[in-house]
This record gives C-alpha cells, sequence and structure tokens, in this order.
C-alpha cells in the first residue's frame, strides 16, 4: 500500500521517506525536494524572480492608463467640439458615477453576506453541504416548471424534459453523493474552526477580492481610454477576429491582462490561508501566522504565484479567443467552423482545468516549504501519486460549497446595488447591465472571500498525504474519516492481485472488532501493509 503514518517518536519511516526511495522516478524527485525543504523556515528566498518583475511592470503600466483615462474622461470641457465617444462619455457621467457607486456597493454587501453564509455554514453543515449537491438539478426542475406554465406545445414541451431530467440528475445526486456528506461535514467544520481562530483570514480575503475588483474596472478603463482617443481603435474593436489578425491580437491581449491579474489577486490570498493552515496543521501557528504568512505570499512566493498565473491565463486567452471566434461564426452562420471551434474550445478547456487544479495543489507547497513554482509541482505530485490522493479528493464534495455561497452571496449583492443605482438615478436605463455588473461583482468578491474554504481544504488534505500524524492529534475525527476513505480506495484498486486479497482481509477483521476500529484506523497503515509491497502503485 502506499501510504504510510509518520511518527516523529515511533521510529517509523516517513512518508516522505517512502517517497525519496520510490520505484518512480518522478515521486522520488519530489520526495526528495520534500526531504530537503523543512516547514516554514525562517530564512526564506524569494522564488521565481523574474516573474513578479513582469508582473509588476505590468500592473504599473494598468494603473498608468486607468489614471489617464480618468482624466481623459472628466476633462471634456468643449463638448460640441468632441467626438462622438467624448460626447457620450460626458453626456452620461452620472451614470457612469452612480454605476461605479453601486458596483462597490455591491462589494462591500458581498463581504458582509460571505461573513453571514459562514457563519450559518458553521452552524448548519449538513445542510449547506446537501444544498450545495442538489442546487443545479433544482434550478432545473423550476426552469422546466416555469416553462411548463407557459403555451403549449412549446415552450411547455422544454419545460417537461427540463423538470424530467432535472429529476433524474436529482436522483443520481442523492443516490450517488450521500455517503460522501459525512466527510465533507466532518473537513467543513474544520475548516470553519481555523478560521474562527484566525478570523483575519476573512479580511484578507476580502482584500484580495477588492484588488480583483480594482484589477477588472483598470482594465476596462484602459480599453475605454484607448477607444476614446483613437478612431482606429474604434474601428478595431467593431471588426472580426476571422478576418482581422488585429482584433484576434487585442482579444487575446485583453484576456490575457484580465486573467492574468484576476487569478494573480486571488491565488496570493489562496497562497496566504494555506500558510495559515499549513501552520494550524503543523503546530506552528503562534504569534501572527496570517501576517506571517500573507508576507510570504506577497514576497518570496510572489513570483511562483505570477509564474503559474501566467500559464494558466496564456491557455485561458487562447480559449477566449476561440470562444470569440465560434461567436461569430455561429453569428455568419458558418455551423461547420462553429462546431469544429467548438471542439477546439472545449479540448483547451479541459487542458486550462487540469493545470489550473495543478496550480492550486502547488502553491500549497510553496507556502508551506517555500518551494518555487516547478518544485511545488513536483513536490505535489509525489504526495498525490505515494499517498492515495485522488481517494480523498473523490470522495470529498468541499468545493461545491464556495460555489453555493458565491451565487447566493452574488443574487443579494447584485439587489443591493441595484437599489442603490436606482435610488440615485430616478430616470435613466441601464438596469439590467447594472444589475449584471453588481451580481458579477458579487459573486466574484465573495469567491475571493470564501476562499479560506477552499485552501483550507486543500492545505489539510495534502498535508494529510505528507504527514497524517499531525492531524490525529489536531482533529482525530477527520484524521479518521480520510484514514478509512484511503483504506477503501487502496483495496478496491487492488482488487485481483495477492496483495489485495491479504489488505481486504485484514480490513475485513477490523471492520469486525466493534469498539477497537478506531484504534486500528488511527494505527500507521505500514503497520497495515504486507511486507514487501511496494510502495507505490
Amino acid at each position: 500500500m502506499a501510504v504510510a503514518m509518520a511518527s516523529g517518536s515511533g521510529g517509523r519511516a516517513s512518508m516522505v521517506d517512502q517517497m525519496v526511495v520510490h520505484e518512480k522516478p518522478e515521486v522520488k524527485r519530489g520526495g526528495s525536494l520534500l526531504q530537503q525543504n523543512e516547514h516554514f523556515v525562517e530564512n526564506r528566498t524569494c522564488k521565481d524572480v523574474i516573474w513578479a518583475i513582469l508582473f509588476i511592470l505590468l500592473a504599473a503600466c494598468i494603473a498608468i492608463g486607468t489614471i489617464w483615462t480618468i482624466i481623459m474622461v472628466f476633462s471634456f470641457e468643449n463638448v460640441e467640439g468632441a467626438n462622438d465617444h467624448q460626447v457620450f462619455l460626458k453626456t452620461h457621467e452620472n451614470t457612469f458615477i452612480y454605476g461605479l457607486m453601486s458596483i462597490l456597493a455591491a462589494g462591500l454587501a458581498s463581504a458582509f453576506f460571505s461573513i453571514v453564509f459562514l457563519q450559518f455554514a458553521k452552524r448548519n453543515p449538513e445542510c449547506v453541504v446537501w444544498t450545495a449537491l442538489i442546487l443545479g438539478p433544482m434550478c432545473i426542475i423550476l426552469v422546466g416548471a416555469y416553462l411548463m406554465t407557459q403555451s403549449w406545445p412549446m415552450p411547455g414541451i422544454w419545460g417537461a424534459v427540463c423538470v424530467f431530467v432535472g429529476g433524474c440528475l436529482l436522483a443520481c445526486v442523492i443516490w450517488a453523493c450521500k455517503d460522501l456528506v459525512p466527510l465533507t461535514v466532518l473537513l467543513l467544520r474544520t475548516v470553519i474552526h481555523v478560521v474562527e481562530v484566525h478570523p483575519s483570514m476573512m479580511a484578507l480575503s476580502a482584500i484580495s477580492a477588492l484588488l480583483a475588483l480594482a484589477w477588472s474596472l483598470s482594465c476596462i478603463a484602459c480599453l475605454l481610454g484607448s477607444v476614446i482617443v483613437d478612431e482606429d481603435m474604434m474601428v478595431l474593436v467593431e471588426s472580426r477576429a476571422s478576418k482581422s489578425p488585429g482584433k484576434a491580437a487585442l482579444v487575446f491581449l485583453f484576456a490575457f491582462i484580465y486573467i492574468w491579474g484576476s487569478l494573480v489577486a486571488t491565488n496570493t490570498a489562496h497562497t496566504a490561508c494555506a500558510g495559515v493552515y499549513g501552520r494550524w496543521y503543523f503546530g506552528k501557528d503562534g504569534g501572527s501566522p496570517v501576517a506571517q504568512s500573507l508576507r510570504v505570499a506577497w514576497t518570496t512566493s510572489f513570483g511562483s504565484i505570477c509564474y503559474g498565473c501566467f500559464i494558466v491565463a496564456v491557455v485561458r486567452a487562447v480559449q477566449a479567443l476561440v470562444s470569440y471566434m465560434r461567436a461569430e461564426a455561429e453569428e455568419e452562420g458558418n455551423f461547420v467552423l462553429a462546431i469544429l471551434l467548438r471542439i477546439i474550445e472545449c479540448i483547451i478547456d479541459c487542458v486550462g482545468d487540469i493545470i489550473e487544479g495543478i496550480t492550486e495543489w502547488a502553491y500549497v507547497q510553496c507556502a508551506v516549504r517555500a518551494l518555487g513554482f516547478c518544485d511545488a509541482c513536483w513536490a505535489t505530485f509525489a504526495v498525490w501519486c505515494a499517498a492515495s490522493m485522488n481517494a480523498i479528493v473523490g470522495s470529498c464534495l468541499i468545493d461545491l460549497v464556495p460555489f453555493l455561497g458565491a451565487s447566493m452571496v452574488g443574487a443579494l449583492s447584485g439587489a443591493t446595488g441595484f437599489l442603490v443605482y436606482h435610488s440615485r438615478m430616478v430616470v435613466g436605463g441601464y438596469n439590467t447591465t447594472v444589475f449584471a455588473f453588481c451580481f458579477l461583482v458579487g459573486f466574484l468578491s465573495s469567491i475571493a472571500a470564501l476562499m479560506p474554504l477552499k485552501s483550507g481544504s486543500c492545505t489539510i488534505i495534502i498535508c494529510f498525504g505528507e504527514d497524517p500524524d499531525f492531524l490525529r492529534r489536531r482533529a482525530p475525527a477527520l484524521f479518521e474519516a480520510l484514514t478509512q476513505a484511503q483504506i477503501e480506495y487502496d483495496a478496491d484498486s487492488s482488487v485481483g492481485s495477492a496483495s489485495s486479497s491479504r489488505r481486504g482481509s485484514h480490513q475485513h477483521q477490523v471492520q469486525n472488532q466493534g469498539g477497537q476500529a478506531r484504534d486500528v484506523r488511527a494505527a500507521p497503515l505500514m503497520e497495515m501493509q504486507p511486507q514487501g509491497q511496494p510502495q507505490g502503485r
């Protein structure tokens, strides 16, 4: 079996020691990096500095462009001599001002409602997990029920189909995921407990959300400023990417800059939160763990964060360009090209999801062991392969909880921003646009504010795979649940082999011991493993 429990005083080989002698060279390389770099060393060196410098230069250019755009918008004295775009901006000056006020109100409301959601999740974790599970199917059923109240046969028939599909999905979700809820609830309670011990993590995440919001507005302002000054830029914006290489380059560049900055803002909070959870896990949370982790995220590990986000941003920008060209093909009626681009878009989306998932887990090692981005990926791969991390990740549904919270908070924040805008603009349009922007701001801000939930689950799981014994002392119930998930996964993956028969017999013996099951599951899994078995699959 690949998983073994480490004990500082018992003399048994730790999980990291097993990785160093693993049969797979990739795992061995990652294990060597883990062995050479201790947890939370005092004197850290900056990693991947060149990427931090590149991002800072880009941020400076975006800031200058934003200031220049603001000056251009509010310095039109002679409206008659201005071009059409300048006249539009001057005429709708109050709309822009009150629109920004409503967006700011949505951001503040998002922070408040996110805190309320965390408190509710603490007191009712089972309700939150089940709601997150059935939210999608229930939305399909409600949409179908609404369509059925309309005219028949259309769209009433589509409504009946939606109700049927939603009901089937709901039944499948309840049947397939009901056994995963207890582990998710235990993990959610542990994560929220750490947030309560270190509540300033919420402020840290809120700051990250504000930075992401500022970056988004700055990117839009820079694009708007270029359109104000240069009429050729407006012509380029109105052209088609499939016929204009300049327009395609503009779409890619804008998407890349926007995504890179937004990811850096959110992943600095993710890395800082991972540092806090790592210090809690290994019992090194004395002093000011939030301040220490934040300093690491914005200094020594900032280059690694920029590096990983750069890779993700390139892939997502290519996806955005392909999606834009696919939408143009659909408008032109070129369905063959649209289908081809849709296939390419799906492939790129899958690649992006894989890379984005790798970076999320790698940032934990950046926070805990001060590794560079590439080394952190090797270390994460080693832990993932050697410790059966897919068994735990596949048994946990906690990633659905932040999405549920962000959806609810986004709706409430959108309503708050809309009320602020409507109270100031007695006459005027753009109500739908304002609500959409406020909902988006509230949703993204809540995703960042609820970052501790995702960061905490990633950190606890990866640290458990590396050194489970610390979790036995910190959260015994969660330790037992995670250990049992690994035992069951290992038994299922080894069906048909001789070693599987011996492990299955031992597991059956453990389950028949009744009151002693708790102690056996807490025992090191190395002792459950037959001698001579290879350390990896």
